[in-house]
């Protein structure tokens, strides 16, 4: 590790000792910063120290409500000041929250910063740092993977799970449905969605999963989610409509640089 890169102060002693590696750790842009009841406090960052890196540090990780704990170390230069220590912005735990290798911001990845004692303690850390996907500030990171028993993880040894975009459109569908978030997004925009009085019939008495499912069926227009990897005419026009269903719950919850 290079001798700039920042290191968590609530580390272990023998973490420190015999250090496992960190997931990224090095310089990151900062995209984009947001504080809502809703989502709670989340920081995006572009990986730019990422040139010898053959794919997505994060790639495989959980992700989401539930996703991967981390430890992030976050430091900004102090400007015009040669040799001057780095200003701390951020010490503490984290959520990864989403990972996309975008052909915008290349490998970008947003976390949930921990509002509680090891985190901020209530105000928003990167509040006043100029955010942006192309001019944002150039900030230095450092993240840790760490267990809920709060052991620091090597990622070379981490189980992975296979990446979203690797599985077919009924595992994808199959997953998506089981997501809260979701069903209460198709339940919020299921005019919108189904423009037909015809299409939106019964629906008011599915909930969750079972709500979810349906609506999908009839948006992708097919009578099993199955059908959805289907090799034909009508599998790859309901994949399209599907895919379209996706973007749009993705930009609406995780914002228009969030991909799958």
């Amino acid at each position: 590790m290079n001798a700039h890169t920042p290191v968590p102060s609530n580390l272990d002693a023998e973490d420190l000792v015999a250090p496992a590696p960190p997931v990224y750790a090095g310089e990151a842009l900062l995209v984009t910063w947001g504080h809502t009841a809703k989502s709670g406090m989340t920081v995006t960052f572009s990986l730019k120290d990422v040139h010898d890196l053959g794919v997505h540090p994060f790639k495989g990780m959980a992700w989401g409500p539930g996703g991967q704990r981390l430890r992030v170390a976050v430091v900004q230069a102090k400007a015009g000041e040669t040799g001057a220590a780095p200003r701390p912005v951020y010490d503490g735990e984290a959520m990864l929250m989403r990972w996309a290798d975008d052909c915008a911001l290349g490998m970008m990845v947003r976390v949930l910063i921990d509002k509680g004692p090891d985190g901020t303690r209530g105000s928003h850390p990167f509040d006043g740092l100029h955010a942006g996907s192309k001019d944002g500030l150039i900030l230095t990171l450092a993240v840790w993977a760490i267990a809920d028993d709060e052991r620091v993880l090597d990622p070379r040894f981490m189980p992975r799970r296979r990446p979203f975009h690797t599985l077919n459109a009924t595992q994808q569908a199959q997953i998506v449905c089981r997501d809260a978030r979701f069903t209460a997004w198709l339940r919020t925009n299921l005019q919108s969605l189904l423009d037909e009085p015809d299409l939106r019939f019964g629906l008011d008495i599915l909930s969750g999963y079972d709500l979810a499912s349906e609506v999908v069926r009839r948006y992708c227009g097919v009578a099993s989610r199955s059908e959805l990897k289907s090799d034909t005419a009508a599998g790859e026009r309901a994949r399209g409509r599907f895919r379209r269903l996706l973007r749009g719950y993705d930009e609406a919850v995780f914002g228009p640089a969030a991909v799958r």
